[in-house]
Parts: structure tokens; sequence; C-alpha cells
């Protein structure tokens, strides 16, 4: 559904604010306006509930380019999670490690002095070359990569597989736009804009109830999706032998 489908449904069928009138002030009692915001609202907590929009290497948001000299890259806005990364050159992904673990390369089984002392001797680590790993909690939607890019690694792309929230809403100087979240569920984000309109609190009490019953429709479809997106994931597991004791003899 485009966006002029979705106002046309959400008023008539679930709000039923719409008539056509001969003459006087419009009957509308919910705007244009109010119904987008609310659209966008919907495809948001869709997207961040049951991560239902996941892609790999598509600009804005699933690639950056490496700088010489620079580990650190924030992410796009809208990423939730970052699955894997891969520079373009190569078909396997980076390795993953969290931050402190690749700031710290010394052997885990150091104790906390003997790696102070380890880092001040060794001082900045100054070893650059082609990206071998990343960490994604080296601070809010920030990316490390390591080692540090060198001159020849400057402009290498990085693709990233994430999960994200829409980059474009919708907006009424585009009512032909579509929501970015699965075309299956263009009805529900109709479905949870009429529940918080009659939801307001200048609505009467019968259709509060209305509203939240609505609302509640529209939690249990995201839930629904959440499984679905699951299930699609999964790759099965194969049984092995996971002790000596199970050799045969």
């Amino acid at each position: 559904m485009n966006l002029s489908e979705m106002l046309e449904f959400t008023a008539e069928q679930y709000l039923d604010d719409r008539t056509d009138l001969l003459d006087g002030d419009s009957d509308e009692l919910w705007s244009d306006a109010v119904l987008v915001r609310l659209f966008n609202r919907a495809q948001k907590i869709m997207a961040r509930r049951a991560w239902c929009i996941i892609e790999w290497g598509v600009p804005p948001a699933g690639t950056i380019v490496l700088a010489t000299g620079k580990v650190l890259y924030p992410l796009h806005k809208s990423v939730l999670r970052v699955f894997d990364a891969t520079p373009s050159t190569q078909t396997a992904p980076l390795g993953r490690a969290s931050d402190a673990y690749l700031r710290d390369p010394y052997p885990p089984d150091l104790d906390a002095f003997d790696k102070g002392v380890a880092a001040s001797i060794n001082g900045a680590n100054t070893y650059t070359g082609a990206p071998l790993a990343i960490s994604t909690d080296a601070g809010t939607r920030m990316l490390r990569v390591a080692p540090e890019p060198a001159a020849a690694q400057a402009n290498l792309r990085i693709d990233l597989k994430i999960a994200r929230l829409p980059v474009t809403y919708l907006s009424l100087d585009d009512v032909e736009g579509e929501p970015e979240v699965p075309e299956e569920y263009h009805e529900d984000l109709c479905l949870y804009a009429a529940g918080k309109c009659l939801t307001l609190p200048n609505v009467d009490g019968e259709q509060k109830t209305e509203g939240r019953n609505l609302l509640a429709e529209f939690d249990a479809t995201v839930r629904e999706l959440r499984r679905d997106r699951q299930r699609a994931e999964y790759n099965g597991d194969r049984w092995v032998f996971a002790s000596t004791t199970a050799i045969l003899r």
C-alpha cells in the first residue's frame, strides 16, 4: 500500500471521519499529518521489535568507507544491529570481538598489572594494514576497525549486514511513497494509527476500548512477525560427539 491508500483505508475503515460535504467545515477528526506521523511511528516500532528490515551492503546505512589512520566509524542512526562486516575486496567477513579485546591484544592469561606494564612499554599500537576484525561496542552506534587502516586501505568499502529502522519515512510530500517494512504488514500500520487515534484524551470511553483492542492486535502481529523472522533464520543443528567418553573403541 502506498501512503495515499493507507490514509484512505484508515480514515474510512477504522475512523469513519471522512464524509463528502456540500458546504461547511470538514468533519475530519484526525488530520492526514497526524496519521502519517503515526504510520511512521508504527513502522519504527515494528522494525525495532521484530528486526524485519535486514539487509547487506546497502547505502546509506549498510556501508562504511575506510580512511587512512581512522579506526572509529559512526554507524547510521537507523542501525539496530551489525551482524557482520565484509570488505569489498573479499567474500569472507571480518573477525569480530569486543572493543576492549581489539584495543588490548595481549594474551588473556596475563593479570591486570602485567598487561598494564606491557601496554606502557609498547606505547601506541603502530600496527597498520588490511582490516582483520571489527567491534561494535566502541560507543553508541560506533564501529571499530582493527588494525589501523594504512594508505593502501583508503577508500576501501566495508559492506555491513545490518538490522535497521526505516531510513526514509512517509511524508505528505510524496503520497505515492510506501513504508519500508514488508508489504504484508502495511495494513497493520493503519491498525496502529487508528488505535492511537481512538485512545486520545478527546475520545469517548467506548471508542477508547476499541482503540486499545486495535493496539493489542498490532502488538500481537509484531510478535508474530518476530517469530517468523526467527524461524526463517533457523539453520538447524547437527549433533556431534561432545565428550571423549563418547568415542567408540
